[in-house]
């Protein structure tokens, strides 16, 4: 509810600062100036922008540069999505200018997308749907349409031998099994140096028996159930196969279909390139490295994903310099990495992991807007006066 706020408070404060006519250089006889539209990209209709997922904080977005916004949510989460959508009616926002779309993706989202009239679309969610939004887009005929995607992760965390321990320890378990797992910044692989390897999966294997899982009403609870039956069961396939071709460090999960908990799980595996794809829960793959971490940092670019990336050690020249070499859009150092904070930490992906730009950061409205700019002879009207002065 936190971030929420802040992302109503941010966006509107950086809709008035970019939505201002800026003058630029000019010769002395045409002055030119260049700014955002105030009515954004869209017509004046519900039509404007589509919103595939009911976030307040897309929704602000379009609105703030003077879209309208059809807010599309997530099949599983109706309630919280109508109940959003209702504060910000009662805010003031017309009801015309912001409506609310329930329904399944590949029947509802995908009218959307191939509405004439949509004017942009902004989407959260899995790597090939953000694709087969993208074709759907480019084969549609009239204006060319814009297209911000969120997609998931294979976030690493880079571990050196400088690095403290319980530091470590201490990261990786918030990252991994924080929200379930179920964060697209959650850590999914960590790679930890031979040197202090079995130090530190001793630590974090201490400290995930700690967590409990259950029900989140409960205030002891740590770690609730995955989202939905769908996701429950992609998470049993993988662990199955995990249990196959990988070393278990944690116990067999006891898990439950009715309840949809699954308890922390982690698996040794033996390269980087063994971890794949995205396992959207509380389940984390562990790698030894050895020798240059540039090389590490290499593979892990390979993997195509770019989201998150933490790094753990103590020399300040490595951390810098490996951010450089890394392909990936936010990268946490001595920290974990969860929680992007709006306006101080910027959060977005790139590569398979998104588009930019970033959430929550001073580019983003700029996406929402259409740009013009405009230049006029002075000289027409008898010159410029400001020259003279």
């Amino acid at each position: 509810m936190r971030e929420a706020i802040d992302f109503l408070r941010y966006y509107a404060a950086e809709a008035e600062r970019i939505m201002q006519p800026q003058a630029l250089p000019a010769r002395p006889a045409r002055p030119t100036c260049c700014g955002c539209r105030g009515a954004g990209r869209g017509p004046a209709s519900a039509r404007g922008t589509s919103r595939w997922r009911s976030s307040p904080a897309v929704v602000a977005a379009a609105l703030a540069t003077g879209n309208t916004a059809l807010a599309k949510p997530a099949e599983q989460t109706p309630a919280i999505a109508a109940a959003a959508v209702r504060l910000l009616h009662e805010a003031g926002v017309p009801a015309d200018a912001l409506q609310l779309l329930h329904g399944p993706g590949e029947t509802i989202g995908a009218a959307l997308v191939a509405e004439p009239g949509i004017a942009g679309v902004v989407f959260t969610g899995s790597t090939p749907v953000a694709k087969a939004i993208q074709r759907a887009l480019a084969a549609k005929d009239g204006p060319i349409v814009p297209l911000i995607a969120e997609t998931g992760g294979i976030n690493a965390m880079l571990v050196d031998s400088t690095a403290l321990p319980e530091q470590v320890a201490d990261a990786v378990v918030q990252s991994a099994f924080r929200s379930a797992g179920q964060r697209c910044s959650a850590l999914r692989l960590l790679c930890v140096h031979e040197g202090i390897a079995d130090g530190v999966i001793a630590m974090v294997q201490g400290a995930a028996r700690e967590l409990v899982t259950g029900d989140p009403v409960r205030w002891q609870t740590d770690v609730g159930p995955v989202i939905d039956g769908e996701a429950f069961e992609a998470l049993q396939r993988h662990l199955r196969r995990l249990h196959a071709q990988a070393r278990p460090l944690l116990p067999a999960a006891a898990t439950d279909a009715g309840t949809r908990l699954v308890p922390p799980q982690a698996f040794e595996v033996a390269r980087i390139e063994d971890v794949r794809q995205e396992i959207f829960g509380p389940v984390l793959h562990v790698v030894r490295w050895s020798g240059d971490p540039r090389a590490a940092i290499a593979a892990i670019n390979r993997l195509g994903y770019g989201l998150t990336l933490g790094l753990q050690t103590r020399i300040d020249s490595r951390a810098e310099a490996l951010a450089r070499d890394a392909r990936i859009g936010n990268v946490y150092v001595n920290r974990n990495m969860i929680g992007a904070v709006v306006g101080v930490q910027p959060f977005g992906g790139e590569g398979l992991s998104g588009t930019g730009p970033k959430a929550g950061g001073p580019h983003y409205l700029y996406r929402f807007c259409g740009e013009q700019t405009v230049t006029v002879n002075t000289t027409a009207a008898g010159g410029n006066v400001a020259l003279l002065a």
